[in-house]
């Protein structure tokens, strides 16, 4: 009955308690909340929830796969063209987003479920003995760190557009609600605001985790997103410093076949992990199911053999590289990389901290051209190909960065960020690859609007331009 406990707790559910004696007349008392003395009282009680803030996050409606896919639909410029019957997904494709598109809803749903059990774990912190307590926070700020980076990153505007102190970012929540009068009609705060919180919560995470592997959050995943917060930032002498953590601990390698870092279908579910894996979401089929497989693979894996992959793509391909055989044909190209229906989902390896820290590397003040083409070097070596031509200047390395990370990392919830990061333009296309329109990097068509029922249910968060 506790996971019924914590669930309660998490998603903050108005519960009607009755009490009845043997007495001739009932005597009942509705209560509206669940009183926390009699929810968590114990260190095993806070640990039971933090494992529910995990299993909240692995919902596919976030880190279990439509995070990645929302955005990479909403990003994408032709590399792939989609013929299903999610029209959620069309939207995305079309740059046309709707403010009741349930699959950018869940979005947000999921995440702000996320943030508040980990506001109740934090909430109750001082139960927690003290051989747990530091980890229990780690964990607990690991996650809603990373969550609201990666709210903010898809519901508000970038960090290099406009003015970060001022553009509306999302709502920083900190306090768990619970009850039906105890919910916050909250504002959103800036994007600046909602960086510094992540920071923050990533840092203190990064003190309290160990750096050994695990399937839970450590010190080399939070290092890894404070890279990616940082890099996204132009902070580009902070994002080295934190690759480096995790590239030089040596707690991570990469496997030896490109292939072999994407789980089988006939390998076990749950338990699969790689040497490079530093967070992966531990799917199973009591759990729910991989939403990349869903909405990539083809049927014979399991997935809806909806979205094509187009020779645009496969151009992008040096001759040799191991990584353009990761297709699977079926009267179409699909994707071979989530092939296993409940697969874990991998949100952070090893691979994308070395082209973190080559990009970083080629655009500090004093750039390490040396070191940058060292880190895309064992990228590539592993891909099959041969040492890069190196670029002369910063803007020749972003070119090859970008391109590297293109067929490194496509598909698995890059590529938005990239083209913002790189103030890249995209376009719409239609079912015959030809282009309908184009969208500058800037444009309010490539940010999420915020969810209709949400502003339904409070008016004081203000709409993104471009919807109303």
């Amino acid at each position: 009955m506790k996971i019924n406990k914590y669930s309660i707790i998490a998603l903050s559910i108005l519960v009607m308690l009755y009490s009845s004696g043997c007495q001739k007349q009932l005597d009942i008392k509705p209560q509206n909340q669940v009183e926390q003395e009699d929810a968590i009282k114990t260190s095993k009680d806070v640990q039971g929830v933090l494992i529910g803030a995990y299993t909240a996050a692995t919902l596919r409606g976030l880190y279990g796969g439509r995070f990645q896919s929302t955005s990479d639909f909403l990003a994408d410029d032709g590399d792939f063209s989609y013929f299903g019957t999610f029209n959620e997904y069309t939207e995305l494709s079309d740059k046309g987003v709707t403010i009741v598109n349930q699959f950018t809803e869940g979005v947000w749903d999921t995440g702000y479920n996320t943030i508040g059990v980990c506001n109740n774990v934090l909430a109750h912190i001082d139960l927690v003995d003290a051989i747990n307590k530091s980890r229990v926070e780690g964990e607990a700020r690991f996650l809603r760190g990373m969550v609201y980076f990666d709210l903010v990153r898809v519901f508000a505007k970038d960090w290099g557009d406009g003015t970060p102190s001022s553009n509306p970012g999302v709502p920083i929540v900190l306090t768990p609600t619970t009850s039906i009068p105890g919910i916050q009609k909250v504002t959103r705060n800036t994007v600046a605001e909602v960086y510094a919180q992540a920071i923050a919560d990533l840092k203190i995470a990064e003190a309290n985790l160990t750096t050994g592997k695990s399937i839970y959050a450590t010190s080399g995943a939070a290092s890894s997103v404070l890279a990616r917060i940082y890099l996204q930032q132009k902070n580009y002498a902070a994002a080295e410093t934190e690759a480096t953590k995790v590239i030089a601990s040596g707690t991570y390698s990469l496997v030896e076949h490109f292939k072999d870092e994407f789980q089988a279908p006939d390998q076990a579910t749950h338990v699969f992990n790689t040497s490079e894996d530093i967070l992966a979401m531990q799917i199973s089929n009591q759990s729910g199911f991989n939403a990349l497989n869903e909405v990539y693979a083809a049927v014979a894996y399991g997935g809806r053999e909806e979205t094509y992959i187009n020779d645009q793509h496969f151009n992008r391909y040096e001759e040799g590289d191991t990584r353009a055989d990761l297709f699977f044909e079926d009267d179409g190209e699909f994707t071979s990389k989530f092939n296993n229906l409940f697969g874990n989902v991998v949100v952070i390896r090893l691979a994308e901290l070395y082209l973190i820290r080559a990009e970083a590397r080629s655009q500090k003040t004093g750039p390490d051209y040396a070191g940058a083409a060292a880190d895309l070097n064992v990228v590539r070596h592993r891909a099959g190909l041969g040492n890069i031509t190196a670029p002369t200047n910063a803007a020749g390395w972003i070119t090859a960065i970008e391109k590297e990370r293109r067929v490194e990392l496509p598909f698995e919830g890059f590529r938005l960020f990239d083209l913002k990061r790189y103030q890249k333009s995209t376009n719409s296309v239609d079912g015959d690859g030809n282009v309908v329109d184009t969208f500058p990097w800037n444009s309010p068509k490539l940010i999420f609007p915020i969810p209709k029922r949400e502003r339904d249910a409070n008016p004081n968060l203000t709409q993104n331009e471009g919807y109303q």
